[in-house]
């Protein structure tokens, strides 16, 4: 091997490993010695070794699982020091291997495979809603048709309606749903919400500010507080698991149109696009149980338990390959699964309109050769987006229909603002690093009542920060090696969002500006890579398409950015004003965190009737 190749480097010999074995490159500290030598530390077995730079360079590029043989021909195509030679990259990697510096797949689906029995906790599910009665009519008709709603602890619709006519209309369908159904449902409207929060006021009043800035209306006047109305959801199923469903959808489940055996650890979400909401409809297929009871299946079991029965036996290393080894080396088989969610029949409900930049390949194509035409598939509300198997995901993101084991303790919901989602399910990941969440392979059809207008594929495509960037930093930094409890996590939180409060506004302006362009850095790197790809593609519609994200994305990184420039801001607010509104949200988030264990249980104590 020539030692310009950056790759020449001695190991104690071992004897070979199977051809088709699978290993990545993870879980080591990174220590620079000098300009020509690192020293790397295995965490996982404590091995230490010293490595060129640039071997520690490629390396990173090996971070999923791929056989020896695929790594190096990755290698060879990428590091330009190789000049298209695979075999000093595969001596090096074979080198490493014997020297236990990687991770291997079997280590993984060993660490996975058995888990003990745990005792579930009863479900509670609830429907959210704000100024949509004839959605809500529909849900609960819907509802009347499953048949298992007596399996359910309780059922409540949270009201969070503006319009008085919409909460009258609410209550009255409630009480006719009451006449029909095998269990009552609640109704807990604007009056109930005032009552529940006095009480909590008035038993927890060293936290009212935290209280308040979580549930009080007043507090938000004129945004959207679809965060206010889940985090009201968790106070009411304390000690339960509960599902939590948007009322524009319908609860039944609709089998994926595409559909592969066995559990998936890649989590890549697939699509399929229709010309009219009768095509969709009518290429629905029902899937045999209903969502509730689907959602409840899994819902809290650890993961050694639930993998034999989502994956048909257990895990095969083979199914391990390109999936992430740094976020599978986390899991073990006592992992709960804290969060469940599914796909979308209908409309995809995301805000963005380019979320079809981060489909993959087989998604695309057919996106691409819609007959409708590119622009209409993605903006007509006519699709499935979810996974063709049981997918394992690590972190929590939109669902319309999530389930949530809050037995354990969840994060409350960021009040108000578009990304609340996100944001809680990058607090249930730094609050529960071994968690897991599981996306089922069947959807619910998400059907507005009113068909959502907007620019589609002509909107911008650099976006501007908001809570996403909050909710990316926060992923991005979580301590995997942090064992400390869930409620000391949620302490650090609330720790570090008065420390971001109390910096002074030139540093946060600053702060807004490398986050903002670190998240458009990633959004260029996932157009540039769907860009490479497109030439195999018979669209220049879609090639043109990436080129405008591809420009675009570039000339704003070059802008000055601040955050008056975010979504949703003032028109005419400075810079200085919006940082002065994020102290006093930051200081609020802080607040109503250190308040919430002491919420749940006041709300758990009392039952929460």
């Amino acid at each position: 091997m020539r030692e310009e190749s950056g790759f020449s480097y001695s190991f104690p010999a071992s004897p070979e490993a199977s051809a088709q074995a699978l290993y990545a490159f993870a879980d080591c500290d990174l220590i620079p010695v000098d300009p020509s030598m690192m020293l790397a530390i295995n965490r996982l077995n404590g091995r230490q070794h010293m490595i060129a730079p640039q071997v520690v360079s490629a390396l990173k590029t090996c971070t999923t699982f791929r056989t020896l043989e695929a790594h190096a021909d990755h290698l060879a195509k990428t590091r330009p020091e190789l000049q298209g030679n695979r075999a000093p990259a595969l001596q090096a990697l074979e080198q490493l291997r014997a020297a236990d510096m990687l991770l291997s797949a079997r280590s993984i689906t060993e660490k996975l495979g058995a888990g003990g029995e745990n005792r579930l906790a009863p479900t509670r599910a609830f429907i959210i809603t704000c100024d949509r009665p004839a959605a809500v009519e529909r849900l609960l008709e819907s509802l009347l048709q499953i048949g298992t709603l007596a399996r359910q602890d309780a059922l409540f619709l949270v009201d969070d309606s503006r319009r008085p006519e919409s909460r009258q209309a609410n209550r009255d369908a409630v009480e006719r749903f009451n006449v029909r159904s095998a269990r009552t449902m609640t109704y807990f409207g604007a009056e109930e919400q005032a009552e529940f929060l006095q009480r909590l006021v008035s038993e927890l009043p060293g936290h009212e500010r935290g209280i308040r800035f979580l549930l009080d209306p007043g507090q938000w006047t004129g945004a959207k507080t679809y965060g206010r109305s889940r985090t009201l959801c968790l106070l009411l199923s304390v000690g339960y698991r509960a599902i939590v469903m948007d009322d524009d959808i319908l609860c039944t489940a609709v089998r994926a149109p595409l559909e592969d055996s066995g559990l998936s650890l890649r989590g890549r979400r697939r699509a399929t696009f229709y010309p009219d909401p009768e095509t969709l409809m009518a290429s629905a297929v029902p899937a045999e149980q209903d969502p509730l009871s689907s959602h409840a299946e899994h819902l809290g079991q650890q993961l050694g338990r639930a993998i034999p029965a989502l994956n048909g036996g257990p895990l095969a290393e083979t199914q391990l390959d390109s999936c992430n080894a740094a976020m599978l080396n986390v899991l073990d088989a006592q992992s709960p699964i804290l969060v469940t969610q599914c796909g979308s029949w209908g409309d995809p409900g995301t805000s963005n309109a380019h979320w079809a930049v981060t489909l993959g390949e087989d998604s695309i194509e057919r996106l691409v050769s819609a007959p409708h035409g590119m622009a209409e598939a993605v903006q007509n509300g006519c699709c499935w987006l979810g996974c063709a198997s049981p997918t394992i995901h690590k972190t929590a993101f939109m669902s319309q229909m999530t389930g949530l084991d809050n037995s354990q303790l969840l994060p409350p919901y960021f009040p108000a603002f578009r990304g609340e989602d996100l944001l809680f399910g990058a607090m249930v990941e730094a609050m529960h690093h071994r968690a897991a969440v599981l996306e089922y392979p069947w959807a619910v059809p998400h059907l507005p009542i009113d068909r959502r207008q907007g620019p589609g594929l002509r909107a911008p495509m650099a976006g501007e920060g908001g809570i996403v960037l909050f909710a990316r930093y926060l992923s991005e930094n979580v301590d995997y090696k942090d064992a400390s409890a869930p409620a000391r996590r949620l302490h650090h939180m609330a720790e570090d969002a008065r420390r971001l409060a109390a910096r002074s506004t030139g540093d946060l302006l600053l702060d807004y500006r490398r986050e903002q362009a670190v998240d458009q850095a990633h959004q260029l790197y996932l157009l540039r890579t769907q860009l490479s790809k497109a030439e195999e593609l018979p669209s220049l519609n879609w090639r043109g398409y990436l080129k405008r994200g591809v420009e675009e994305v570039q000339g704003s990184i070059a802008e000055v950015h601040g955050p008056a420039r975010i979504d949703g801001v003032a028109a005419g607010s400075s810079d200085e004003q919006v940082i002065e509104q994020f102290r006093d949200f930051a200081e609020g988030w802080a607040a109503a965190l250190d308040a919430w264990p002491a919420l749940r249980e006041v709300a758990g104590g009392a039952g929460a009737r």
